[in-house]
């Protein structure tokens, strides 16, 4: 990969725009509170009236209900955006790094990838040591910090937005090395492609190292 473009790209003031919000999202716990009730809230309207509960709970109560889902909503967005407001002025610096597909589920187009933000971020030859030692690790665990390892790449998974998880220091020699799902739905071909010929290996972007998200910039 062009590890000089990449380099360019840490720096860019767009890439730092563009990707603020996504990045910042869920980094403050606390907006998953408004959230989750929303949701709840709406589950439940919908569930009394699927249920013919409507005259036993009342539609004023329902009303209310809605209006509160609506409420948190608004909350969520500002937060949201407070969010993102913050890290664009306090960023001037954005990490780009290689990233690596390990473990995929074709039909979903999500797969299980390893990257690190650190000194080691352009290094796809770091990555294949690692890769090579997580599937000895899923293959013939030695131990309990592989067995640790292959759990964390098992392929029931299907997690969208999940946070990165941090792979065992001990495993990686100290370095820190994430494990993110990655979902490749809506890619164009041509950059499906190109990470194919690139042995698997494709460019992200982490203003939040366990909230790094796939960088298209590279691919222009």
């Amino acid at each position: 990969m062009n590890t000089e473009k990449l380099k360019s790209l840490e720096t860019n003031s767009n890439v730092i725009e563009k990707y603020a919000g996504a990045s910042a999202f869920g980094k403050n716990r606390l907006i998953y509170l408004p959230l989750l009730l929303g949701i709840f809230l709406i589950i439940f309207i919908a569930m009394a009236f699927l249920s013919d509960l409507t005259e036993t709970i009342g539609m004023m109560a329902l009303l209310l209900m809605g209006a509160g889902a609506l409420l948190c909503f608004v909350v969520v967005a500002m937060m949201a955006s407070a969010a993102k407001k913050k890290m664009i002025a306090e960023t001037t610096f954005a990490p780009t790094c290689i990233a690596k597909k390990l473990v995929g589920n074709q039909r979903e187009q999500a797969y299980l990838c390893i990257y690190t933000t650190d000194g080691q971020r352009h290094s796809s030859e770091f990555l294949d040591e690692i890769a090579e030692k997580i599937g000895s690790a899923i293959e013939a665990p030695q131990n309990a910090i592989d067995k640790q390892v292959a759990n964390l790449f098992r392929e029931d998974f299907i997690k969208p937005n999940e946070f990165a998880k941090q792979l065992p220091l001990v495993f990686t020699d100290n370095v820190v090395v994430w494990r993110k799902q990655i979902s490749f739905v809506g890619t164009p071909d041509h950059i499906k492609q190109k990470i194919e010929d690139e042995n698997g290996n494709f460019a992200m972007v982490a203003l939040v190292p366990e909230n790094a998200r796939f960088l298209f910039e590279y691919y222009t």
